[in-house]
C-alpha cells in the first residue's frame, strides 16, 4: 500500500463539520482500545453511530461498529471517566488548520475541554479553563509544556482569519515569510494541506512543490483558488480501490488518486474503510519475523551440509572406483616420484592432488588409498548427521512458527472490530422469515414459551407445537395476512425439529397447528394445567413433517443475519442438517468454517471486503440456533 495515510489539516477541517452532529449528545463511557485507540461512546446515536474512535497515530472517525475493549481500563481512561461521564459535548472543533481535534463538555459546575493531537506521537489532553487536569503523555516541546497543572498551549503557529476568502488566501501566500519556503512547506503549515491534496494541486497547477513559492509568484492567485476551494469544498467523501484493497480516501475525489472510486456518504464511513483494512500490527509479529528468518538461515546451512555431504562421500567413491591408481599415486609419492594422475604436491605436509575422472582430489599419500576413502566418508557422515539433525530443529522451529501465527491470527481477529448488532425484539427467540415472507418465532425454554404466547401471540397468528410433550412454541405472525401452504408447511417443520422428536433422532413427527384465538394459558374451572403447558380449544390441524432444519443467512430488514429454518425458507447461503450421531460442539465447529470461508468469498462491497458488512459470528452463535441433540450435515 505504500506509506500509510493519516488524516491532514484539510481532513479534520471537513472531519469537524460532520462532527458538529455530536453537539447536545452526552457523553456516557470512553474506553481505550490499545495504548494508542480510544472510544468515546455517547447517546442518543448519530446516523447508527454511537462511538467516535480516536487513534492518536493519526485517525478519527464516527463508528458503526463495535470494537473490542480491555476488561480493565488504565488509569488514564479511568481519570477521563470521573470527569467526563455524563457531560454534554457542546462542540466539536478543530484548532487552527492543525491535526487537533478538540470536544468541548460542559456539565452543571464545569466547562472542559478533551484535545486530540493527532501528530508525531500523538496526545491526549483534558483541560478545565484550558489548564491541564489530566493527560496521557507528559511532553516537553520548544515553547510549550504538556504537564499536570500548566496551562494548555497549541503549538505555535500563525494566527488563522475567521474566515477563508482567496483574497486572504493570496495575501498569506504573498508574505515574505512564506515566500523563501517550499511550496509543499507552506501548504502544509498554513493550511493543513498534505498528502494526497499536495499531489492533486501539484498535478492541477502543473506545479512542482519542492520550489520554493518565490519562484511560482506568478501562479499565486491560481493557486490561492485552489487552495479556497479545498477549504470551502463541499464535503463528497470517497474510497480508492485497486486489486480489491482500500487504498486511500478523500475528503472529495481527486483525479491524481489511482484505482475505482466508490463514495461512502460520510467522511467517517470512508476512514473507518481505509482503517479496517489496514495490516494489524500485533505483539506476535515481530518475534514470528525473527523466527522466519531462523527457519531461513538454518535451511540454508542445512541444505550446504547435505550439498558438502554428497560432495564428500562421491570423493569416497572416486577413490574406490580408481583404487589401483591411487594407491600406485601414493606408492610413487612416498619414494619422490609423480605420478601421471598427481597435479601438484606438498611433500612437507604430506598433502597431494591427484585427478579422478576431471575431478581435483585431495590427498594424504602417508595414509592408504582405502584410509583417504574413509577419511571422506567420516567427514560426509558427520555432515549429514549434522543434516539430520538440524532437519528436527527446523520442524520443531516451523511447529512453533505455526502454533504462533494461529494465536497471533486469533489475537488478531478478537481486536478487529464487528458490526454492531442491531437487535428486534424478535431476536431473543428462534426465528425466520418464510419464502412468502412471514415472521416465524419460537421458544428457546418454558419460559420464551410461554412469554411468546403472553406478548405476542395475536388472535390472527398461527400456534405450531409437535404432537408429543418437550417442544418449541413456534407462531407464525400473519398481520392482515392470509399464510400460504408453504409458510405454513415451513412453520410446521420448525415446530417439528425445535423439540424433543430431535433428540430422540425421529426423522418425521406430527404437528398440529390452530388460530392464536384458540390458545390460551388458562385451563377452565376445574382443570389443572401444568406449568409451561397451554390449554387448547376447537379443532387442530394436523401435518406430518420431516425433521430437517439448516443453519444460514437470511437477507433482514437490519441486513445479512444468522439464523436457522427448513430448507426451502430463503436463504443468501445454509447448510442444512438432519437428526444423527454428531455432537453439537463438533458440529458447531464444522460449519464455523463453512460460513466464515463463505464469508471471506462472498460479503464484500463493490469487490472490496467490508468488515462493516460482515455479520459477526462465533461458535456461541451457532450453538444458538442449531437444533436440540446431535446432528448429521447434509452435504
Amino acid at each position: 500500500m505504500g506509506r500509510e495515510r493519516k488524516l491532514t489539516g484539510l481532513d479534520i477541517r471537513h472531519l469537524s463539520m460532520e462532527l458538529s452532529s455530536l453537539e447536545g449528545r452526552i457523553l456516557k463511557k470512553v474506553y481505550s482500545i490499545d495504548d494508542h485507540t480510544f472510544s468515546l461512546v455517547f447517546y442518543p446515536e448519530v446516523d447508527s453511530c454511537r462511538e467516535l474512535i480516536v487513534d492518536i497515530n493519526g485517525f478519527a472517525f464516527l463508528t458503526d461498529l463495535k470494537w473490542r475493549k480491555p476488561k480493565v481500563p488504565p488509569p488514564f481512561v479511568m481519570s477521563l471517566r470521573k470527569h467526563l461521564e455524563g457531560k454534554k459535548i457542546s462542540s466539536a472543533e478543530q484548532m487552527g488548520m492543525e491535526r487537533i481535534l478538540l470536544l468541548k463538555l460542559a456539565g452543571r459546575d464545569r466547562s472542559l475541554k478533551l484535545i486530540f493531537e493527532l501528530f508525531g506521537g500523538g496526545n491526549i489532553i483534558l483541560a478545565e479553563n484550558d489548564r491541564i487536569i489530566s493527560l496521557l503523555k507528559r511532553a516537553e516541546y520548544r515553547g510549550r509544556t504538556l504537564r499536570i497543572g500548566e496551562i494548555y498551549k497549541p503549538p505555535t503557529r500563525k494566527a488563522m482569519p475567521n474566515g477563508w476568502s482567496v483574497s486572504i488566501i493570496e495575501e498569506l501566500l504573498s508574505s515574505e515569510e512564506y515566500l523563501q519556503k517550499p511550496v509543499w512547506k507552506v501548504l502544509v503549515e498554513l493550511f493543513g494541506i498534505g498528502p494526497p491534496y499536495l499531489d492533486e494541486i501539484s498535478v492541477k497547477l502543473d506545479l512542482d512543490l519542492r520550489n520554493k513559492l518565490s519562484s511560482s509568484k506568478d501562479m499565486i492567485s491560481d493557486l490561492a483558488r485552489v487552495i479556497w476551494e479545498f477549504l470551502v469544498r463541499e464535503t463528497d467523501p470517497v474510497i480508492y480501490i485497486r486489486e480489491g484493497v482500500i487504498e486511500n480516501f478523500a475528503v472529495f475525489p481527486l483525479k491524481s488518486l489511482p484505482g475505482d472510486l466508490r463514495r461512502t456518504g460520510t467522511l467517517s464511513k470512508a476512514i473507518q474503510l481505509y482503517y479496517t483494512s489496514r495490516e494489524m500490527k500485533v505483539p506476535g509479529d515481530s518475534r514470528i519475523i525473527s523466527i522466519k528468518k531462523e527457519i531461513e538461515r538454518q535451511e540454508s546451512l542445512r541444505e550446504e551440509y547435505r550439498e558438502e555431504s554428497d560432495k564428500l562421500k562421491s570423493i569416497g567413491d572416486l577413490i574406490y572406483l580408481h583404487l589401483n591408481s591411487v594407491n600406485e599415486a601414493i606408492k610413487k609419492a612416498r619414494e619422490g616420484e609423480l605420478s601421471s594422475i598427481v597435479r601438484r604436491i606438498d611433500k612437507r605436509s604430506g598433502i597431494m592432488y591427484v585427478s579422478l575422472n576431471g575431478e581435483e582430489v585431495r590427498l594424504n599419500f602417508l595414509k592408504s588409498a582405502s584410509d583417504n576413502a574413509t577419511e571422506y566418508y567420516k567427514r560426509a557422515k558427520k555432515l549429514r548427521e549434522k543434516y539430520e539433525r538440524m532437519e528436527k530443529a527446523i520442524s520443531s522451529l516451523k511447529e512453533r512458527l505455526r502454533r504462533m501465527e494461529e494465536e497471533t491470527e486469533e489475537f488478531r481477529i478478537s481486536r478487529l472490530p464487528t458490526k454492531r448488532k442491531r437487535l428486534r425484539w424478535y431476536e431473543k427467540f428462534r426465528w425466520f422469515f418464510t419464502s412468502s415472507g412471514f415472521l416465524v418465532i419460537g421458544g428457546r425454554d418454558a419460559q420464551s414459551n410461554s412469554e411468546i404466547v403472553s406478548k405476542h401471540l395475536d388472535e390472527s397468528d398461527l400456534f405450531f407445537h409437535v404432537d408429543m410433550p418437550g417442544g418449541s412454541v413456534v407462531v407464525l405472525k400473519s398481520g392482515e395476512k392470509e399464510p400460504d401452504n408453504d409458510s405454513i408447511h415451513q412453520a410446521a417443520v420448525a415446530a417439528a425439529s425445535f423439540s424433543r422428536a430431535w433428540r430422540e433422532g425421529l426423522l418425521s413427527a406430527d404437528v398440529y397447528y390452530v388460530r392464536g384465538n384458540q390458545v390460551s394459558k388458562h385451563a377452565p374451572h376445574g382443570m389443572y394445567l401444568p406449568k409451561g403447558s397451554f390449554y387448547i380449544t376447537g379443532r387442530r390441524n394436523y401435518l406430518r413433517v420431516k425433521l430437517e432444519i439448516c443453519v444460514g443467512f437470511q437477507e433482514t430488514p437490519d441486513g445479512v443475519k444468522l439464523t436457522s429454518a427448513p430448507a426451502d425458507a430463503p436463504f443468501l447461503y445454509s447448510i442444512c442438517l438432519r437428526p444423527g450421531s454428531l455432537g453439537k460442539e463438533a458440529a458447531a465447529k464444522m460449519l464455523k468454517n463453512r460460513i466464515e470461508a463463505w464469508l471471506r468469498k462472498n460479503i464484500k462491497i463493490d469487490g472490496v471486503s467490508d468488515v462493516s458488512a460482515e455479520p459477526d459470528i462465533n461458535l456461541d452463535d451457532i450453538l444458538r440456533v442449531m437444533p436440540p441433540g446431535k446432528v448429521d450435515i447434509m452435504e
